[in-house]
C-alpha cells in the first residue's frame, strides 16, 4: 500500500511537484479573499475580481508547464480538458478572461437591499438597483437619511437596530447568480481538478478554504462598521 505524501498549504514549496501549479491555486485563493475585503469599496473589488478571473485561467497553464512531471498527463489532460470546455461556468470565466485581457472591463452591475437591519439581517427596507461604481458608504448615508427619525429613532434605542445595506454584484458573462459565490465555485472546481493530478502524483491535496462565511458579514455594511464608536454612543456597550 502506498502512502501517499501530504501536499497542503504550509509545506508545498518544499515538497510539492507541481509547485508553480499548486501556487497559482493559492494565488486566484488571495484575490477571491480581497474581493471579499473590497466587496463595499468598488474599484477594489473590480481590481481584485479581474485578478481572480486572470489568476484562476493562469493555474491551468502552469499546470501544462509542469506537465513532463505528471505520469501519462497528454492523455489524462486531454480528457479533463473535454471536461473543463463541457463544464459552462469554467467557459463563462475563459470568455470573461479573454475580454479582461484584449477588449477591457467587464459589465457588472449591482444591487442593494437598503434600510433598517436588526444586527446584520434585514428588517425593513427595498431593494434597488445602484451604480455599480458608487461605494456602499454613501449608500448608508442615503439610508440614514430616509430612516433615522422615521423608523429609527436619533439615540437608537432598540439595540441591535441601525441603518445598513446588504450588497450583491453580478456579472452578466459569468452568470446571474452573485459573483463572489461564483468564483468560489469556479475555484474549488480547478481544485478539484489538481487533487486529481496531486493524485497521479501519489500525493495528497485537499481543496482547503476558510471562505464560505454567512454573506451576511462580507455583504452588509452596517453603521457602526463605518464607525465603531456609535455602539458606544447609542449606550449599547
Amino acid at each position: 500500500m502506498t502512502v501517499k505524501t501530504q501536499c497542503h498549504q504550509n509545506n508545498y514549496h518544499e515538497i510539492c511537484k507541481i509547485k508553480n501549479t499548486h501556487d497559482k491555486f493559492l494565488e486566484a485563493h488571495h484575490f477571491l479573499f480581497m474581493m471579499m475585503q473590497n466587496y463595499h469599496y468598488p474599484d477594489g473589488f473590480r481590481y481584485n475580481m479581474n485578478a481572480f478571473i486572470q489568476a484562476l485561467r493562469n493555474i491551468t497553464f502552469a499546470l501544462q508547464s509542469e506537465k513532463r512531471v505528471i505520469p501519462n498527463f497528454d492523455l489524462w489532460y486531454e480528457e479533463k480538458q473535454q471536461w473543463m470546455k463541457g463544464n459552462s461556468l469554467l467557459r463563462n470565466f475563459v470568455e470573461s478572461r479573454n475580454i479582461v485581457v484584449k477588449r477591457g472591463n467587464l459589465e457588472i452591475k449591482s444591487e442593494a437591499h437598503i434600510g433598517l437591519f436588526k444586527y446584520r439581517t434585514p428588517k425593513l427596507g427595498m431593494l434597488i438597483p445602484v451604480n455599480p461604481f458608487l461605494p456602499s458608504e454613501q449608500l448608508l448615508e442615503l439610508a440614514s437619511e430616509h430612516y433615522v427619525g422615521l423608523f429609527i429613532d436619533e439615540e437608537h434605542s432598540s439595540i441591535g437596530e441601525q441603518c445598513g445595506i446588504q450588497r450583491r454584484w453580478i456579472v452578466d458573462s459569468i452568470g446571474d447568480d452573485e459573483i463572489v459565490e461564483q468564483c468560489l465555485k469556479a475555484w474549488k472546481i480547478i481544485g478539484s481538478l489538481l487533487a486529481e493530478a496531486h493524485e497521479l502524483l501519489d500525493m495528497d491535496f485537499k481543496v482547503i478554504t476558510d471562505l464560505e462565511c454567512n454573506q451576511e458579514f462580507y455583504r452588509v455594511l452596517l453603521e457602526t462598521d463605518v464607525n465603531p464608536n456609535l455602539a458606544e454612543e447609542w449606550k449599547w456597550l
